[in-house]
């Protein structure tokens, strides 16, 4: 029977697969990107004039943001373009191509926290305070602002969820500058500083490694996580007319779209017969395992190599 694929990893956030608004989406994303640019310069000037490396790294993070969050805004956009007869399953699978991406460079991001981490252990700079801590918590304020746009969007898109996972670090990442530069500022604990940048660290990984797998396992066509094989065909042969299913694959073209193809050998003697059966096992298939597209092929007798899955 089917299995809830119940929460992804991190924040309990559920996913709620084909309620979104694509079109919403975009304009949301579109507002994320100018805002994270306009962070970024932000930091990018602050941290010059008033010597902090904490607000140049975190502007650095913020031009990651931006770029995931432009690779999710293109990857939607096309999307949304129809089908082609040179392209049959259209462009959906290009938030999946966004998710890897964006997961790559947040261990990209999680290496470079790191480096800096251990620089500032080792090599503490003066720091003009009063510039300095108001332009962190400006930036503090903008990636918080980021995330909330795209939370909800997140339960629905993979792209989107990697490029909040995104915002979220950069947040916490923020939140590490303005205690930083506080503490270094007023009290002189130095080490404060490179000690949350690890824990910014620790959670990045924390959300890449999961979201890194889901996108490689729907890239290589792996089985989708919610379905057992063995529970599948089980089931599909108590159906009357069902004698045997074989020969099964089990795919994803994102995480919303499942497939399905098979060998069924049925006791049908007539074509009538034979498409009254597909129709219940489409039902099947569609209700009890969030299956909509399938491609079944019907047989009297079972091939020469009659496995679930079958041994090339």
């Amino acid at each position: 029977m089917r299995q809830s694929p119940g929460a992804i990893r991190g924040f309990g956030i559920p996913m709620t697969p084909g309620k979104s608004n694509p079109h919403r989406t975009v304009s949301l994303l579109s507002l994320s990107v100018a805002l994270n640019t306009g962070i970024f310069m932000a930091e990018v000037v602050g941290g010059l004039l008033s010597g902090s490396l904490a607000l140049l790294s975190d502007a650095l993070h913020n031009l990651t943001d931006t770029f995931s969050l432009l690779t999710a805004f293109f990857a939607l956009r096309l999307a949304l373009r129809t089908r082609t007869p040179r392209k049959t399953y259209g462009y959906r699978r290009a938030e999946v191509l966004a998710a890897f991406v964006n997961t790559l460079l947040l261990f990209g991001v999680a290496a470079y926290l790191v480096w800096e981490a251990a620089e500032r252990f080792f090599y503490p700079s003066p720091l003009w305070l009063q510039l300095a801590l108001p332009v962190a918590v400006v930036g503090l304020l903008g990636n918080f602002g980021s995330a909330a746009l795209l939370f909800s969007a997140s339960r629905e898109s993979l792209s989107i969820r990697s490029a909040f996972v995104h915002l979220v670090a950069d947040t916490l990442s923020s939140c590490a500058v303005v205690l930083g530069i506080g503490m270094a500022g007023y009290l002189g604990w130095m080490w404060l500083d490179p000690l949350v940048g690890l824990g910014v660290v620790v959670f990045v990984l924390w959300e890449a490694f999961p979201l890194f797998g889901k996108t490689i396992h729907i890239l290589m066509q792996g089985t989708p996580p919610h379905v057992q094989p063995e529970i599948l065909k089980r089931r599909l042969e108590t159906v009357a007319g069902v004698e045997n299913i074989h020969h099964l694959h089990l795919w994803s073209l994102n995480e919303r779209e499942h497939y399905a193809e098979f060998h069924v050998v049925t006791t049908c003697t007539t074509l009538q017969e034979v498409d009254v059966l597909r129709q219940e096992i489409a039902a099947i298939l569609r209700k009890e395992f969030d299956i909509h597209h399938s491609t079944i092929q019907f047989e009297c007798q079972l091939c020469d190599n009659g496995d679930l899955i079958v041994q090339e």
